[in-house]
């Protein structure tokens, strides 16, 4: 996984994700009567996990899995959270490493039976078929539109000649991105023509065959995380920002940004992704901004960006709110992540734009217990309290 711009400070390898993510969008309509149609998820899914198991033991009998019992060789800061609280409860928590290599693949009591699982551990006692299309940004925002979910108004495509044609119907500016992943990995954001259009979809293409192209929502990125059909928290992110004063450049305005930061706060650093961005709100940065101006410096968001992460759960509107648990009613799983965009999250929603973008089937869940602003709130305690 070597150093990406597009994909931030979270590379992924490039090859794999596009491969995986784009069989997983071209055989769903065959997967998901296989799995859940002709053979149902009762008869497939003990003898899945059953085989898995028996993988499992075998591997560790020759000595190609390795058992990590220490919470602070774990690489992912999700599990760390989710340790911590298994500690807590003295619940077995143990990383699965196959060729000594980090996966996010645990072990630990379900419902007291011994469970393999990546990520995040479920109840063993779920409709699984929601997992086949859960990430899938395309199939999401239709079965949330139709619901009377507000998403904003995008489309899928594989070729750029459609997309070209779809562009044009959307008011400006739009987001380009690909159709699978996470953590906004070869997304642009502000494409205002048809040539800053192109290169967008080369970028998505990158890391899927399948890209969405879809209206601009200007605003905060918001992250609601549900567990057990409760609303659990909020969390807002934002990315870096500076306010122009009126005589003074940009770099200027970063040197002074930087001369005051908050505790926990990155600095700002000039980076070739930041002079993209700039130039798409036909900026530079010698550029002069108004007095009161606030621009933001990057398309990606929160701390590690030398942005801000800020919990709102109690603050957050009732109609915002109620449009998360609307949305979880949709789809239908235990552990859902809604990731929203708007201007305010404390005014109604007929104030200001607002649009879920995705939705997370493995959240992390580590992002609710360190805001930078505001309440921490232990989000493993609901995974746990969930299966134990």
């Amino acid at each position: 996984m070597n150093n990406c711009v597009y994909c931030g400070n979270n590379p992924t390898n490039h090859t794999a994700q596009k491969f995986f993510g784009s069989i997983d969008i071209i055989l769903y309509p065959l997967t998901s009567h296989i799995f859940y149609g002709w053979f149902g998820q009762n008869v497939l899914d003990p003898l899945t996990k059953a085989f898995g198991m028996a993988v499992f033991y075998f591997l560790k009998s020759i000595g190609l899995i390795r058992i990590n019992k220490d919470i602070n060789r774990v690489p992912y800061a999700r599990a760390k959270s989710l340790w911590a609280e298994a500690n807590r409860r003295g619940i077995d928590f143990s990383e699965i490493k196959p060729f000594g290599l980090s996966i996010d693949l645990y072990q630990a009591p379900i419902h007291g039976k011994p469970t393999i699982f990546f990520n995040l551990p479920r109840p063993s006692n779920v409709d699984e078929s929601v997992l086949g299309w859960i990430d899938d940004k395309w199939i999401m925002k239709q079965k949330l539109a139709a619901a009377g979910v507000p998403v904003p108004k995008g489309r899928s495509f594989y070729s750029l000649g459609p997309a070209i044609d779809f562009f044009q119907t959307l008011g400006k500016p739009v987001v380009v991105k690909p159709r699978t992943g996470s953590r906004n990995r070869h997304t642009t954001v502000l494409v205002q023509n048809e040539e800053q259009l192109a290169r967008a979809f080369f970028v998505a293409k990158q890391l899927c065959f399948f890209v969405i192209v879809e209206q601009y929502l200007y605003g905060d990125l918001f992250r609601g995380t549900t567990i057990n059909g409760k609303l659990i928290g909020i969390l807002g992110m934002a990315p870096a920002k500076v306010t122009g004063n009126g005589k003074d450049p940009i770099t200027r305005l970063i040197e002074i940004h930087n001369q005051k930061l908050p505790i926990g706060m990155k600095p700002i650093s000039i980076s070739e992704s930041n002079i993209r961005h700039l130039m798409l709100q036909n900026l530079n940065i010698n550029s002069i901004l108004s007095k009161g101006q606030t621009i933001p410096l990057s398309e990606k968001m929160g701390v590690d960006y030398s942005g801000t992460s800020y919990d709102c759960t109690r603050q957050a509107h009732l109609q915002i709110k109620e449009v998360l648990m609307k949305a979880t009613l949709v789809v239908g799983d235990p552990i859902l992540g809604f990731d929203f965009i708007t201007q305010d999250v404390t005014k109604p929603l007929d104030q200001q734009n607002f649009g879920i973008i995705e939705c997370n089937g493995a959240p992390f869940i580590q992002l609710h217990h360190d805001p930078l602003i505001g309440e921490s709130i232990n989000a493993a305690k609901y995974v746990w309290d969930l299966v134990e």
